[in-house]
């Protein structure tokens, strides 16, 4: 046996096996590409003829994802398409039913393919050194610098979504030993984590938004001042929380932080620096929430189709459009293969959600909820979503498939409930999964950048989410249509 693993093991380091696997990786990308632009001419040109190819592909993506994506992904696709197969076949629906399942998640395959990219216009500038000139500078004190790195992860978080983390980690690494916290580390990971996850309330390029207006037939223009005002006051309440717990008996004085290298701009060109990046986050809210009036092909898609002009248009302002154009392909290229877990998961949460609705189950289902919503009341039923939303996120499921499946089981009109503070109610409830997750995309990253358990960067960011939880039920309380 151990003879058969050695020679196993010498024939995977062959160039003809690395060959062949770069091969399958190239050809997996290019099916998942060839699912989203079937799915984007469709949904944009109105073509309904077609989505059974999109959803043909969106099949062939899942059967291909699964040997590539890892053991907790792939448990969770058999899992949903296991259960959807179920579904349809107890309700006797008709083959074809079986194909046209699938692919209603394909519009938010193609936001996360798209995605990443706006953050090439920020590396292109170089705005982490901006960032980090900002926190060089002479910061009053431990508050002050709590304010300046969550306002910082909160503008990052806005348009780049996770890629925000690991620009916040990096810029904030050199500066945090200039200060006398107790943890620099944990410092460094809350503020940056509460920071990045507010604006998940209302930006249109976090998905959870998106998924939430899909799901209920809303606009986005419709919500935007109540969730941006909800996003604004979790920054508010993040300060708070941060001088109780811990400024509160602690001594003013700190060390004087260190001073600016010498590759970093100084202060005031490292603030208009960053007026370009608000600008340009401005600029984007502004043409999405017109874009998505007019068009009439949801926000997401929206989204999906500007990020590549838009941030080719902001790399050209640079003077860096022949960079953003090699670096898009080249990041293009080699991450669209790796996306195997996220379109084994989301693709089959899509065709369960589908096969729910076309079986009929989706009826029962909120029967139950019904049952649920009549005991607690509407105000103590919606409370309790954001702890249901965390229970589904502890067993393995992302977040933002968990506000999915809850969007598309939860009928307002079932209920008796404002679709309104129902949407806000969802979308708020992913912040506290993204916060304390272990399975979310933002702890993991983090785990990965700082190499600590992501169940201990859950108990680090405890306490704030407890406030923020408060928070969500009051607004809740207090919401009149």
């Amino acid at each position: 046996m151990d003879g058969l693993l050695v020679v196993m093991a010498l024939a995977s380091d062959r160039p003809g096996v690395a060959g062949m696997e770069a091969t399958a990786d190239a050809w997996r990308g290019l099916l998942y590409l060839a699912a989203i632009v079937t799915f984007l001419l469709a949904t944009v040109a109105h073509l309904p003829a077609l989505m059974p190819a999109a959803a043909l592909l969106a099949l062939l993506s899942i059967l291909v994802s699964l040997p590539s994506c890892g053991p907790i992904a792939r448990i969770l696709a058999l899992l949903f398409l296991g259960g959807g197969y179920l579904m349809l076949w107890r309700s006797g629906r008709p083959w074809s039913d079986y194909l046209l399942a699938h692919g209603s998640m394909l519009y938010l395959m193609a936001l996360f393919s798209v995605l990443p990219l706006l953050s090439i216009p920020v590396q292109l500038g170089r705005y982490g050194h901006s960032i980090e000139a900002v926190l060089r500078a002479r910061i009053a004190g431990l508050f002050q610098l709590n304010c300046v790195v969550t306002v910082l992860a909160f503008l990052c978080g806005s348009f780049m979504s996770l890629a925000a983390v690991p620009i916040m980690m990096t810029s904030i690494s050199p500066v945090t030993g200039s200060y006398p916290l107790r943890d620099p580390v944990r410092f460094a990971t809350v503020s940056t984590v509460f920071g990045y996850v507010l604006p998940i309330l209302w930006t249109p390029v976090s998905g959870v938004v998106g998924v939430v207006l899909h799901s209920l037939k809303l606009e986005w223009t419709a919500l935007l001042p109540l969730l941006m005002a909800m996003s604004l006051a979790g920054l508010l309440l993040n300060w708070v929380l941060f001088w109780l717990f811990e400024l509160r008996g602690q001594p003013a004085a700190i060390k004087a932080p260190a001073q600016p290298a010498a590759d970093l701009p100084q202060l005031r060109p490292a603030l208009r620096h960053l007026g370009q990046m608000l600008l340009a986050i401005v600029l984007m809210v502004a043409a999405i929430g017109v874009l998505d009036h007019l068009l009439r092909i949801g926000m997401l898609t929206v989204v999906t189709l500007l990020a590549i002009p838009f941030a080719l248009a902001w790399s050209m302002t640079l003077g860096k459009g022949g960079d953003f154009l090699r670096a898009a392909r080249v990041q293009m290229a080699s991450r669209l293969p790796r996306m195997a877990d996220q379109f084994a998961i989301f693709l089959a949460a899509g065709f369960f959600v589908s096969a729910m609705h076309l079986s009929g189950v989706d009826h029962a289902v909120n029967q139950a909820f019904l049952a649920l919503h009549n005991t607690l009341g509407t105000r103590l039923f919606l409370i309790s979503m954001p702890l249901m939303a965390l229970a589904v996120a502890m067993l393995g499921v992302h977040p933002l498939v968990a506000i999915a499946l809850l969007g598309e089981s939860l009928k307002p009109e079932v209920l008796g409930i404002d679709v309104k503070l129902l949407a806000v109610t969802l979308i708020g409830s992913s912040v506290l999964t993204y916060m304390l997750g272990p399975f979310s995309g933002t702890l993991g990253l983090m785990q990965s950048l700082t190499r600590i358990s992501s169940y201990r960067l859950a108990w680090w960011n405890l306490p704030y989410a407890i406030g923020y939880v408060l928070l969500l039920a009051t607004v809740i309380l207090l919401y009149r249509p």
